[in-house]
């Protein structure tokens, strides 16, 4: 039999007493919680919580924003070399870029740091000359050259030159600009000139390798003509 002062199986847990709650004088009144009271604390409690962060918060800000210009439109516009300041001035990302700046409290040192990676980022990077050699042919230098002096003639600003150049860069581009340059000469009722290739001595002897220079079953006599004017130009006959 179990020892009854032991509770056995089936008998109802011990009620322990609850823990006395003692509520802080100040929020007692006539002997009885002052409710009022402790709204009022709570209040001012949070009140001041509020308002420590906000101070907080404002200090923060002062030592993230002070190098910030007092207003975005504050910010100048920098000097970047090869870069027009006007047209830098007037692209429609300048402003945008200020409002961003602004407000992460960007200083105009980190400010032009931002401009400076954005151009390097977007101009166009050079391309191997084997790659445009290949792409181009071996006189690729010589219709390089050709675009360019067409870029020149045909911009009527700086600001269009330098569109038209950024274009010139890749393979794709130049022949581009080559179906553009025809196009051009025929709007003005004129063809356009006939690239004249510059042909190298590499060049040259190598043509003089092929069947259709020194083959008489293959002879080309416009090839030989080609080749033979070729060293002309390279080496022309002295005058007496």
């Amino acid at each position: 039999m179990a020892d009854e002062a032991t509770p056995g199986l089936g008998s109802p847990p011990s009620k322990e007493p609850s823990p006395e709650v003692k509520i802080p004088d100040k929020f007692v009144k006539d002997g009885k919680p002052d409710l009022g009271a402790f709204v009022t604390s709570y209040t001012e409690l949070e009140t001041n919580f509020r308002k420590k962060n906000d101070d907080l918060r404002k200090e923060v800000e002062a030592g993230l924003f002070k190098e910030r210009p007092e207003a975005a439109d504050k910010y100048a516009v920098p000097e970047i070399e090869g870069i027009d300041k006007e047209e830098l001035a007037a692209h429609p990302m300048l402003g945008w870029w200020r409002e961003q700046a602004f407000t992460g409290g960007l200083s105009q040192k980190k400010f032009d740091e931002g401009i400076a990676k954005y151009i390097e980022v977007m101009s166009p990077k050079d391309i191997p000359e084997e790659t445009m050699k290949q792409a181009l042919g071996d006189n690729f230098k010589q219709r390089i050259a050709a675009v360019e002096a067409w870029a020149q003639k045909t911009a009527k600003s700086p600001g269009e030159l330098a569109a038209l150049q950024a274009g010139a860069v890749s393979p794709d581009g130049i022949k581009l600009y080559e179906r553009l340059m025809g196009v051009a000469g025929n709007m003005e009722g004129e063809n356009p000139p006939p690239q004249q290739e510059t042909l190298t001595i590499e060049m040259l002897r190598s043509m003089q390798q092929d069947p259709k220079y020194f083959d008489p079953a293959q002879r080309d006599p416009a090839f030989i003509k080609k080749v033979e004017d070729g060293y002309a130009k390279l080496y022309p006959a002295k005058r007496a």
